[in-house]
């Protein structure tokens, strides 16, 4: 059972196939009434087949890494398959996440007021369609990728969560993504400016407090619904306000702890990673 809250912290407790369900999220339907068709309605579920099909394994693979060393960034071998699934399942939950969807609809919204119904999800389908063969074909089997593990302290999961990819329409700059899961396991996945290529993939033991800000981070870019599984986070006051914000700039706690990450140039030139056996990842 998964645990629900509300903005103004109420619970609800339930099965979590029960959660998140938007029906006919992925179809462009143009007809003037609501059950009219028309010759240029499509649709475009089909992007998501592999993410949807790879689930199963890649959190198989992903538990089977084993980490004892808390602080730091252990490298571990992987497969450009197994790169490609995480990517491409990580992505997959940017995408469609409700936050990405309303900024979908926004400029629109702006300009028109509130819109309702077939016509939203419309103007919403029409510009996030390309969004997920941009982001994971930008970022290929390249970049800088970890998973995150946490023994002591849960990770929550929400309608919004941290990464830089917003209604996608031109492959992305600089992309990255902390997505949370399981209540045990969140993930890395970044393709910076600039970086050394090898090592890619590293595990990482968290601390309770990175998970703790990494918990805020969801806190802070959801809106709606926050989802938990035995430990309830605290009522962050950026979450009652019922919106999706983000970070005002990359002086905060998950930009910094992304550049950390072996191998990345920061501005300063300087790589990140701690010192593992006398040498800097």
């Amino acid at each position: 059972m998964t645990g629900r809250m509300a903005p103004d912290g109420k619970v609800v407790r339930s099965n979590p196939q029960q959660f998140g369900v938007i029906r006919n999220a992925h179809h462009i339907k143009l007809g003037k009434a609501p059950e009219e068709s028309s010759v240029w309605d499509s649709s475009f579920e089909g992007e998501f087949d592999k993410a949807d099909g790879s689930f199963p394994m890649l959190l198989d693979w992903l538990m089977s890494v084993e980490h004892d060393r808390a602080g730091v960034f252990e490298p571990k071998e992987a497969t450009d398959d197994q790169i490609s699934t995480l990517v491409e399942c990580a992505t997959s939950l940017a995408v469609r996440g409700p936050r990405n969807r309303e900024s979908c609809v926004a400029l629109a919204e702006r300009v028109r007021g509130p819109l309702q119904g077939r016509e939203r999800n419309t103007i919403i389908g029409a510009n996030m369609q390309r969004s997920q063969r941009l982001i994971a074909d930008t970022i290929g089997v390249s970049g800088k990728f970890a998973v995150l593990l946490s023994r002591d302290r849960e990770f929550i999961f929400g309608d919004g969560f941290f990464h830089n990819l917003l209604c996608v329409v031109n492959p992305p700059h600089n992309p990255k993504m902390l997505v949370p899961l399981t209540p045990t396991m969140a993930v890395v996945v970044t393709r910076p400016s600039a970086y050394r290529t090898q090592p890619r993939f590293f595990s990482y033991l968290m601390s309770p407090e990175e998970v703790d800000a990494c918990n805020h981070a969801v806190l802070t870019y959801s809106a709606t619904e926050i989802c938990f599984r035995s430990q309830p986070p605290p009522m962050e006051r950026v979450f009652p306000r019922g919106v999706h914000l983000e970070y005002s700039s990359s002086e905060n706690p998950i930009d910094a702890f992304i550049r950390r990450i072996p191998g990345i140039r920061t501005q300063s030139g300087i790589l990140g990673g701690p010192l593992l056996n006398g040498n800097v990842w």
